[in-house]
């Protein structure tokens, strides 16, 4: 099964150098697009448009207390993972903060092979948020047309005296004849007969 990219990834660093040896120790194939980087005045803002396919990086230059109350941000805003690098000395507050807060935290200088296992199980974890997401969609949509048919029924079978099975049928045929969907024919008879 061939590898596909994954999660865009938004480190938050307050570091440029962070930024560029970010952008040669990620597997180019498994975040697209690539690396965003921001600084953590910028963060707050960027924060805001976060969804279920990035993986938030905060990095251990940005000050703790900040770098942690903007991982919890990303992690409260939907981000697929949220990873803080913490200092050594300020570990073990901040990864109890991180589990109180549901994102994860390493310390800095991290290894790096735990640092990529991490990325990848953020960006896996992104992939499956995003098939779920699809999913959760369509049987949105698949029950938003059962409700606007099901309604159109009732009208159906109050106006014209059908069964629940002409009603049906009606609004089968109405679609196959006309080659559209049945949504469209039963928000026809919704605009048309409800009062």
């Amino acid at each position: 099964m061939p590898v596909r990219p994954y999660a865009s990834l938004l480190l938050i660093t307050a570091s440029q150098d962070t930024a560029a040896r970010f952008a040669a120790f990620l597997p180019a194939d498994r975040f697209a697009p690539e690396l965003n980087v921001c600084s953590p005045h910028e963060a707050g803002y960027v924060l805001q448009g976060v969804d279920f396919d990035t993986v938030v990086v905060v990095d251990s230059s940005v000050p703790s207390d900040q770098g942690a109350a903007l991982a919890a941000q990303a992690a409260d805003s939907g981000a697929a993972g949220v990873l803080m690098l913490a200092e050594q000395d300020r570990y073990g507050s901040v990864a109890a903060y991180a589990d109180a807060h549901g994102f994860l935290a390493l310390p800095s200088p991290a290894d790096p092979t735990l640092l990529k296992q991490s990325l990848a199980m953020m960006a896996g974890v992104s992939s499956r948020l995003r098939d779920l997401s699809s999913q959760a969609e369509k049987l949105r949509l698949k029950m938003d047309e059962m409700r606007l048919v099901d309604r159109a029924k009732l009208l159906l079978i109050q106006r014209f005296n059908m069964t629940e099975k002409q009603a049906h049928r009606f609004i089968e045929k109405t679609a196959m004849d006309r080659c559209v969907t049945r949504r469209a024919v039963a928000e026809t008879i919704i605009r048309t007969y409800e009062i």
